[in-house]
């Protein structure tokens, strides 16, 4: 082994060998089971995209009085419940500590 100067003139032994790590440590990319738990999360994102879209259309074209909601009770009914949805979905997620996952802010340096 080498040996290693300190500032002071003292000589120590290095205790470092060789690189340890492979050349390259995300060269198999992510593991399976990753990959499957970010596709159903990116998932659940989308469709709760999609759900708080389809509401905000709805109550866009009722702006614009394009329809009442007497003329279609169906409609206003289902979209009625996927307002709820959404809604207790975005509560229970600001309750559970935030708008983004711990890991998505440690990552990105916040």
């Amino acid at each position: 082994m080498d040996e290693v100067q300190l500032p002071g003139g003292q000589q120590i032994e290095e205790r470092r060998g060789r690189e340890r790590r492979r050349v390259e440590r995300r060269r198999d990319g992510r593991r399976a089971e990753d990959r499957a738990h970010r596709r159903g999360y990116q998932l659940w994102a989308a469709g709760w995209a999609i759900i708080a879209s389809i509401v905000v259309l709805y109550l866009f074209l009722l702006g614009l009085n394009t329809f009442s909601p007497g003329q279609a009770p169906v409609a206003t009914a289902i979209i009625l419940v996927l307002a709820v949805a959404w809604v207790v979905h975005a509560w229970r997620r600001l309750l559970a500590g935030g708008q983004v996952d711990r890991p998505d802010r440690e990552r990105r340096g916040f």
